[in-house]
């Protein structure tokens, strides 16, 4: 893969969709010369239910008590990682042209940068995504990333800050691996962490994960 494809596969779509599952597919792609809040990036995880749709939070959070949150509402209005560089035909730059390291590198920092909903700091909510460990031990899982589509992080280069959200467990999770996927339910807050599996702009204090399941919530 080029290296300018692949360094756009992050970008947030315009209607990111996490869930779980293989319903419609997981596809990563993306192009600069998307639309909306990046480039056409979609990350299918299911399509029944309200996590897999773009649509909006359960403002009521049920009887949990937590807000439901989709991957739309972490990036704020407006916000467009992939302005700068539309227009430009970056398949056409070869992978060893200076041009397109540079412009990787201005990419990545825009992505690690990426402004963040600060009205979401303190929030109990409950958000589904792939998970990306980072931290685990004989009694469990204990640290993951959670990303809204397949492979991020892994097979494809870090999303955004603001559509990675670094979770640390009260208690430590078994059987949960990479890339499985999970509703997690704790409280949000705004904290940017380098980790080696990628920039963060969220951390989620868990006091709940578990698997996701089509319909369920």
């Amino acid at each position: 893969m080029p290296l300018a494809r692949a360094a756009t596969q992050g970008a947030p779509s315009v209607r990111p969709r996490p869930a779980a599952g293989p319903a419609s597919g997981a596809s990563a792609s993306a192009s600069a010369s998307g639309t909306g809040t990046g480039a056409s990036a979609s990350a299918s995880i299911g399509t029944s239910s309200a996590a897999a749709s773009g649509a909006g939070a359960s403002a009521a959070g049920g009887a949990s008590g937590y807000r439901e949150l989709t991957w739309r509402h972490l990036v704020p209005m407006g916000w467009d990682p992939m302005k700068k560089f539309r227009g430009m035909n970056l398949d056409r730059l070869g992978d060893a042209n200076p041009r397109i390291i540079e412009l990787m590198d201005e990419m990545r920092a825009e992505f690690d940068n990426a402004p963040l909903v600060e009205t979401l700091d303190g929030d109990a909510v409950k958000l589904p995504g792939y998970v990306v460990p980072l931290q685990s031990d004989k009694e469990g899982l204990r640290e993951f990333l959670l990303v809204p589509y397949f492979g991020a992080c892994i097979h494809t280069p870090p999303p955004p800050a603001n559509q990675i959200v670094h979770v640390r467990l009260a208690r430590p999770a078994q059987n949960v691996r990479a890339m499985d996927t999970v509703w997690t339910s704790g409280v949000m807050r705004l904290e940017r962490v380098a980790t080696e599996m990628g920039m963060s702009g969220y951390r989620l204090d868990a006091a709940q994960v578990a698997p996701y399941r089509e319909g369920r919530r």
